[in-house]
């Protein structure tokens, strides 16, 4: 196995991908089974010849691409301005089964997903997915209950209005998602949180879809207001820095949790009239959430954490949420860094609108993570900038 990656900052979309694909291809020599590139959103309207550019140096087996709100690269994540990242690996006997999947709308009203790969619990599929017309997080699910599914990666993409774009063996497409089913491979799926619980855990008693209506037999917006006269100075700045967010429990074998045992969901909105706190998912009856704010101390630490756990790697794709990054950690390019510095090998990867990666024996998207994708065991890699 042999991997690189490169990053080009040149305004010209095409010539960027050129020099970060020339780059990797001068690590990788003859042949790359697969190819990654992401590009920035000053790039969208180019994601046809880029796509062109990087299959005509690297004449990859199978190449995906997208559009993302930032790209990340050899020790740096780019949230503003013009960036092209490039990903490639020779991986022997792999079998790589790209795809396509879309969302199909029948007379019912009912939408189903066509494009959908068949993947068995052994194999893993790295996504790319729209984050406004892919219903990403419903299909996580969806997999997960059937017992037998394949471990997800990858995340959903935002580029923002109009720039939604999805590259998959030169042919773009506007909205869906990409991706490819990796069998025969070294591969290992993580995910690290960002938020932190504040209060206890609460069960859900009473449920509207997305709007929970009782929490332990209380109103949820009551008991929504006793948490925030309970918080301290430390808690409020950080909700009022960050916003409120709701964890889900995933495995509820414990009376209290850590940051990663929750799926993390936004809180859309309080509504103290009609009694109900609107959530970004579908709580049930019976299920134990606690709330949470964005926390830079408890995303760092459980990254560490999460990365010291994980052999060194020949290469890494990183999935890291648009929330994380400056906004949160004062700094740039903190996950790239820890990354490389933890597990070496070559790093690309997005600043996505949610992560996949599995949390209690499924997968799931999450919000506010970083999600990895490494690949085998570390070997001879370059990470160049172009």
């Amino acid at each position: 196995m042999r991997v690189a990656a490169s990053l080009s900052r040149t305004p010209e979309g095409a010539l960027a991908a050129a020099e970060a694909a020339d780059a990797v291809a001068a690590t990788l020599g003859d042949g790359c089974d697969l190819a990654l590139v992401l590009v920035r959103p000053e790039h969208a309207a180019d994601l046809g010849g880029i796509g062109l550019a990087v299959e005509g140096r690297l004449e990859p087996g199978v190449l995906v691409g997208a559009v993302a709100q930032g790209v990340v690269g050899p020790g740096e994540e780019v949230e503003s301005g013009p960036g092209v990242v490039v990903w490639g690996a020779r991986l022997p006997g792999a079998d790589l089964r790209p795809f396509r999947a879309w969302t199909v709308h029948g007379r019912d009203e009912r939408m189903a997903v066509a494009g959908w790969p068949d993947a068995g619990p052994r194999d893993v599929v790295l996504v790319l997915a729209d984050a406004l017309s892919f219903p990403t997080a419903e299909v996580a699910v969806r997999l997960g209950e059937r017992g037998d599914s394949a471990t997800l990666a990858g995340g959903a993409m935002t580029g923002g209005a109009g720039a939604s774009r999805f590259l998959l063996d030169g042919v773009v497409h506007d909205d869906g998602a990409v991706g490819v089913v990796l069998r025969g491979v070294d591969v290992t799926v993580a995910v690290s949180q960002g938020c932190r619980p504040i209060g206890e855990p609460l069960t859900v008693t009473a449920v509207d879809r997305n709007r929970i209506l009782e929490l332990g037999g209380v109103a949820a917006p009551t008991r929504l207001q006793q948490l925030l006269v309970s918080l301290d100075d430390e808690e409020r700045g950080l909700l009022e820095r960050g916003g409120l967010q709701v964890g889900l429990v995933v495995e509820e074998v414990r009376d209290t949790y850590a940051a990663g045992d929750f799926v993390v969901r936004g809180v859309l909105a309080v509504d103290p009239e009609r009694g109900n706190v609107t959530v970004g998912d579908l709580p049930r009856v019976g299920q134990t959430i606690q709330f949470q704010v964005r926390d830079a101390a408890t995303a760092s630490a459980d990254l560490a954490a999460t990365l010291a756990g994980l052999a060194p790697a020949a290469g890494s794709l990183l999935f890291t949420c648009t929330g994380r990054g400056r906004d949160l950690f004062g700094a740039p390019d903190h996950d790239v860094r820890a990354v490389e510095a933890a597990l070496g090998g070559a790093v690309a990867g997005a600043l996505c609108a949610g992560e996949l990666g599995p949390l209690g024996g499924r997968s799931h998207l999450h919000g506010y993570a970083a999600g990895l994708l490494l690949f085998g065991p570390r070997c001879v890699t370059d990470t160049k900038r172009g």
